[in-house]
């Protein structure tokens, strides 16, 4: 069976019905009855594993399901995750996995936040250990152990006082939100959970601006990172619904801000191994683009229609961000300066063509995540976009914009979504009128 349908027949079961029994038959191995599910997201990466993220409510087994107001206490929320990673026995003991096998494939499922490759997950998280030794089964530190951390690389007795967990892809990273006092007053931090081998290359980029947050090593692939300064480019964008009766002036920073924050990554920021931008990755994209639900036909034809309008060489090599977008660059009140540049993973040599793709594609889909609230970015896309094209040649700008819209439909949360999506990069490619318009 070729290796796309494997993955496609895989990717069914973790989306679909037969989710829930692979749900309720492991958790039964821990002593736990299901009463409810529902699937978070799909991560599937081209060429790599499938995981899916669940959160799933039970109780012990035989036990009415609880109401009242003491029902979300005597319920349990826990957060599985199933994946296609393959787990020796040894690592399927040591963190409480179950093994399931079907016609499709193997499937390994766990509860968060054990990780084999995030161990730092267990410091960061401290839930009680399931009863009966099953799923999930794991005597974990409590707070005492991360607060000394924090106290070890922050330099002053620290308590945590408040952790929001912010992003979690199982096996590749989690991001949290930690709440800090000391003698001098409470003070946010970022702590970011990856695997170990990455942590000093991540040490080196986030040396690489003066933008970029200080950062820590805690141990275990645990970093601190300070809060940027400033206000993220989406605060900056966004009105809240909520005050449309009192509308808030929004202020349109001038795009040459955002490309003045690029200009301030170090010129050894080209000795980094680079990030292989959307662009380059046209074919793993479309498939994930297809099995999230995307017209084939629609998909097939627009990865064609980038491969054919990109430039091998769009500019000079020079350092990027790699991940460049409205959420990850702070500006100042005002929006006259950047203030901060933040989630340094993958900054490196590359095109700035590629960097400006990325932030023009971001935002292009804000407005089909609240159209109301981001009124104001069709028209601030519009003029970045104006200003991009001073350095860069429109179609191959095009295109790569609309390789980042491809890789960004996976995670579109409906339908409509991913239409825009679509639309939005098929727009991009078309020729231009005599107007100078888009067909």
């Amino acid at each position: 069976m070729a290796e796309h349908q494997v993955r496609g027949d895989l990717l069914g079961v973790l989306r679909g019905p037969e989710a829930e029994t692979l749900l309720r038959q492991s958790l039964d191995t821990s002593g736990m009855e299901m009463r409810s599910w529902e699937l978070e997201q799909i991560y599937a990466r081209p060429g790599a594993e499938i995981s899916a993220r669940y959160r799933v409510q039970c109780a012990a087994p035989g036990a009415e399901a609880p109401t009242g107001p003491t029902a979300a206490a005597e319920r349990r929320e826990l957060t599985v995750v199933a994946s296609t990673v393959a787990l020796t026995p040894q690592q399927r003991r040591s963190m409480g996995a179950v093994r399931a096998d079907s016609l499709q494939g193997t499937v390994h499922l766990w509860v968060h936040p054990v990780d084999p490759e995030l161990p730092g997950l267990f410091v960061v998280e401290h839930p009680a250990a399931s009863p009966g030794g099953g799923l999930g089964s794991r005597e974990l530190p409590g707070d005492a152990e991360l607060e000394s951390r924090l106290s070890m690389v922050l330099g002053e007795q620290c308590r945590l006082k408040g952790l929001q967990m912010l992003v979690l892809r199982p096996l590749r990273r989690a991001v949290y939100r930690a709440l800090v006092s000391s003698a001098r007053g409470q003070r946010v931090v970022y702590l970011k959970v990856v695997r170990p081998a990455r942590v000093q290359a991540l040490l080196e980029r986030h040396g690489c601006s003066v933008l970029i947050p200080a950062i820590a090593d805690a141990g275990d692939g645990i970093l601190v990172i300070d809060q940027a300064p400033g206000l993220a480019l989406t605060h900056h964008l966004y009105r809240p619904t909520s005050q449309a009766d009192s509308p808030v002036d929004i202020v349109l920073p001038d795009p040459q801000v955002l490309i003045r924050a690029l200009e301030t990554l170090r010129p050894e920021t080209l000795r980094m191994s680079p990030r292989v931008p959307a662009a380059q990755r046209l074919d793993g994209l479309a498939e994930s683009a297809t099995a999230a639900g995307a017209d084939p036909h629609r998909v097939q034809r627009l990865r064609e229609r980038i491969g054919s309008a990109l430039r091998e060489t769009p500019g000079p090599v020079v350092p990027t961000h790699g991940d460049f977008h409205p959420a990850n660059l702070f500006l100042d009140e005002a929006a006259q300066h950047p203030m901060g540049l933040i989630d340094a993973d993958t900054v490196g040599p590359g095109y700035r063509a590629d960097d400006l793709a990325t932030m023009l594609g971001h935002l292009l889909v804000l407005p089909s995540i609240d159209a109301e609230g981001y009124a104001a970015v069709p028209e601030f896309a519009q003029r970045f976009h104006s200003r991009c094209l001073i350095d860069t040649d429109r179609m191959d700008l095009g295109a790569r914009t609309a390789a980042v819209l491809l890789s960004l439909l996976p995670g579109a949360r409906s339908p409509e979504q991913r239409e825009h999506h679509l639309h939005c990069a098929e727009t991009l490619l078309r020729p231009l009128s005599p107007a100078g318009q888009p067909r």
